[in-house]
C-alpha cells in the first residue's frame, strides 16, 4: 500500500482529495454512503426537524429507463415514515436547473409503481439540491418549491417537493453553519464533530485514502469517456450540417452555371433563408 500512496500520480490524487469538500459530489457520495448519523444530522437541519431517522441510504443510486434518459442520484435516502429523499450537491449552476429537479422527481416515481399498482403507493418525495451559489437568486437561505392551484392559491398536495439549499448562506443559524461545513476542506475547522470525524477518517486513514483515490480516478475516467462520447455526437452533428451546406452550395453553383443565375437569384430559387446568404456568398 505504501508503494501505491508514494506513487507520484497518486500523490496528485491525494492532494486533490485533501482539498475536497462536501460540495464535491464524488466526495459527498463516499462521505454519505451508509453514514446514517451524518445523513440524519443533515436531513433534520434542512427539514427544520429533530425527529427524522434514516432507514436506508444508497449513494450513486441508478434508475434505468428503457424509454429515455436514465438518472443517477448522488445520494438516495428513506426515513422512518417511508418518505424518500434525493440529495444532489452542485458546485455549478447548470447542474441544478429546474427541469432537472422536475426530471428527478419523475424518476423517483417511475421506479416505484408496477403495472396495476394503486397511486396511493407513491411515497412522499423530496429532491434536495445543495448548491454552491444562490441558483434561484432571491437571496434566501433555502427555497421550497411546491405545485399549487393558481386560481385559489392552494397547494396541489401531490406530496412531491423540491428544495434548494443556498450554499452562499453561511450565517450563524444551524443551516448556515451546515453550509460552512459543506464548503470546508479542513476537518478541524468544521462545526459538527459528527461531520468532522467522518472527514478525518476519509482523508487520513490509508485504507480510505486509497479507496478515495480509486474512486476519484474511476470518476475522472468516466467523465473523460462521457466527454469523448459527447464530442463524437457533436462531431457527427457538425458533419451532418457540413454535408447539408455542401449540397446546398453545389446546387447554387449548378444554377449559376447552367441557368446563368446570379448567386442571389440561385439562393432565391432554392428558398434559402436570407439570413444564410452571407454564409454561402463567403463559401462561393
Amino acid at each position: 500500500m505504501n508503494n501505491i500512496i508514494n506513487n507520484p500520480h497518486w500523490q496528485e490524487l491525494i492532494k486533490k482529495i485533501q482539498q475536497m469538500t462536501l460540495m464535491d459530489d464524488v466526495f459527498f457520495n463516499s462521505f454519505m454512503d451508509n453514514n446514517f448519523g451524518a445523513m440524519e444530522y443533515i436531513l433534520n437541519i434542512i427539514m427544520s426537524r429533530a425527529d427524522l431517522r434514516v432507514s436506508h441510504i444508497q449513494a450513486q443510486h441508478s434508475v434505468p429507463n428503457l424509454y429515455g434518459r436514465s438518472v443517477r442520484f448522488d445520494v438516495f435516502a428513506t426515513d422512518q415514515y417511508g418518505n424518500e429523499y434525493n440529495f444532489e450537491v452542485q458546485n455549478a449552476n447548470d447542474g441544478a436547473e429546474p427541469k432537472r429537479a422536475r426530471y428527478n422527481i419523475d424518476m423517483l416515481d417511475f421506479r416505484k409503481l408496477n403495472a396495476g399498482d394503486d397511486f396511493d403507493k407513491l411515497p412522499e418525495t423530496y429532491v434536495i439540491f445543495i448548491t454552491a451559489q444562490d441558483v434561484l437568486s432571491y437571496g434566501l437561505p433555502i427555497y421550497h418549491i411546491e405545485r399549487c392551484i393558481m386560481e385559489v392559491s392552494q397547494q396541489f398536495n401531490d406530496k412531491a417537493h423540491i428544495i434548494y439549499v443556498n450554499g452562499e448562506n453561511t450565517d450563524d443559524t444551524p443551516l448556515g453553519k451546515l453550509m460552512q461545513d459543506f464548503k470546508q476542506p479542513d476537518a478541524d475547522k468544521m462545526h459538527s464533530k459528527l461531520l468532522s470525524d467522518r472527514m478525518k477518517y476519509l482523508k487520513s486513514t490509508k485504507e480510505e485514502v486509497t479507496k478515495m483515490c480509486n474512486i476519484v480516478e474511476e470518476y475522472s475516467a468516466k467523465r473523460f469517456d462521457e466527454g469523448v462520447r459527447v464530442g463524437e455526437r457533436r462531431g457527427e452533428r457538425r458533419g451532418e450540417r457540413k454535408g447539408k451546406h455542401k449540397m446546398i452550395l453545389q446546387n447554387i453553383k449548378s444554377l449559376m452555371r447552367n441557368k446563368h443565375f446570379s448567386a442571389t437569384e440561385a439562393m432565391e430559387a432554392l428558398s434559402i433563408d436570407k439570413a444564410q446568404y452571407s454564409r454561402y456568398l463567403a463559401l462561393l
